[in-house]
């Protein structure tokens, strides 16, 4: 005949086990939610990485290009905008849309460099200064200012802008929330002994899921960047980079779920 001990051990193993795999899902979903946003907050919604990535995407080389090809028109053939200057004209707009501030551009230091530039040139063919003062640069000065601001403040911008700061208020609730669901899971597990246990099954099939979601973004982002089409290029490069951070994320969770599968088989053999 089973002792007091044992009958209750046996009519609570059906209870446990259910708080076990309701623990197991909340977690779960917990820790997709802390995936996708801690991705986009260190990624696309913080201002420095974007920086970094857009001033070395075609973008910028795009920008340069068309500046320097539409003065062919004014007979200049040197390079009246340089690298360094369309890196400094980007960060103004990164800046100002993370800001949510309305794009303003400021070329004084292209426009003081162009005017230089022409004069050189100008004088060189023995042009009187006289004459050089009186000559309209302000009209090749207008040219860059509308180039560089049709290329980078519109309407899809304004969208942008609008998109960030929604997306950078829910990533932050979401953030907070996960993390929150996580630490009580934790807690509550140290006192039940069960912490090896529950979150060898929520990094592993949290990361599972987190994979899969990295798959299906590839043609979410291929139909974002259609509607945005002036950076499409631009779009698929970032979003290719930001992938890989998002699988290193991934195999990390893995390793962690290995990490803690093998430590409870261990945990096992020694208790048997």
């Amino acid at each position: 005949m089973p002792s007091r001990m044992e009958y209750r051990k046996q009519t609570n193993q059906p209870h446990n086990a259910s708080k076990h795999w309701l623990t197991t899902l909340l977690g779960v979903l917990a820790s997709v939610v802390l995936f996708i946003c801690a991705l986009a907050q260190t990624t696309v919604l913080n201002e420095r990485y974007m920086t970094n990535e857009i001033i070395n995407s075609s973008v910028s080389s795009q920008i340069k290009s068309d500046v320097n090809s539409s003065l062919s028109s004014y007979g200049i053939d040197t390079n009246v905008i340089n690298d360094q200057q369309t890196r400094k004209i980007l960060k103004q707009v990164i800046h100002q849309v993370y800001e949510g501030k309305n794009v303003h551009i400021s070329v004084d230091n292209i426009i003081n460099d162009n005017e230089s530039k022409l004069s050189e040139t100008l004088s060189g063919y023995g042009v009187p200064s006289s004459v050089i003062t009186q000559l309209p640069t302000g009209s090749i000065n207008d040219q860059i200012s509308s180039i560089i601001n049709s290329r980078l403040n519109n309407d899809e911008i304004q969208e942008l802008e609008t998109g960030i700061k929604i997306a950078r208020v829910s990533t932050l609730i979401g953030l907070v929330i996960s993390v929150v669901i996580l630490l009580l899971i934790v807690i509550r597990n140290l006192f039940s002994r069960t912490i090896i246990r529950d979150f060898r099954w929520i990094t592993l099939i949290g990361g599972g899921i987190a994979a899969g979601i990295l798959i299906m973004t590839k043609p979410v982002v291929q139909s974002y960047a259609q509607d945005f089409a002036s950076f499409a290029n631009v779009i698929h490069e970032i979003s290719t980079n930001i992938l890989k951070i998002g699988w290193q994320m991934v195999m990390v969770d893995i390793v962690v779920a290995v990490i803690l599968f093998i430590i409870s088989f261990f945990l096992r053999r020694r208790r048997s």
